[in-house]
């Protein structure tokens, strides 16, 4: 397969994949409840995010995962492990630690007054996604992992 092909693969796979993980969780009924509970969730939290496009997000978040596996296919001979899946795993960890810890921090408990506790359960769901997508984008360059 073309290396510009399958970045877009591995990243539209590992994407989609990572984000349906996120979001089941997300709307599983007892993590729902739990985050739209107004005796424990902000006021600005249960008003604002309703009313976001879940679908531009999701499509957004998609096809953002482009250039995470273009990034893992820059760095994979650099990324700790010697394992395509102990590689994928630190990628989705970087991928976790990168982005969802800073817009937990600063969108949803910064902005949108999130109670900490909130953020740490938001952000043992989006790590299982996150695992899910660099271990996803790993497979698809274990050839190349052979080849180093």
């Amino acid at each position: 397969m073309n290396k510009r092909i399958k970045i877009i693969v591995a990243g539209l796979v590992g994407g989609f994949i990572g984000e349906g993980i996120m979001g089941g969780l997300f709307m599983s009924p007892p993590i729902h409840s739990i985050l739209y509970d107004p005796s424990v969730q902000s006021q600005l939290f249960i008003e604002i995010t309703p009313n976001r496009d879940l679908f531009k997000s999701i499509a957004g978040m998609v096809i953002l995962s482009i250039a995470h596996a273009w990034f893992y296919s820059l760095f994979i001979k650099s990324i700790p492990g010697k394992t395509w899946i102990k590689k994928g795993l630190f990628w989705g960890f970087t991928i976790w630690l990168m982005y969802w810890v800073f817009q937990e921090w600063f969108i949803y408990h910064t902005l949108l007054n999130e109670p900490i506790l909130l953020n740490l359960l938001e952000l043992a769901i989006l790590l299982l996604g996150s695992l899910a997508e660099g271990i996803i984008i790993a497979w698809f360059f274990k050839k190349e992992l052979k080849n180093t």
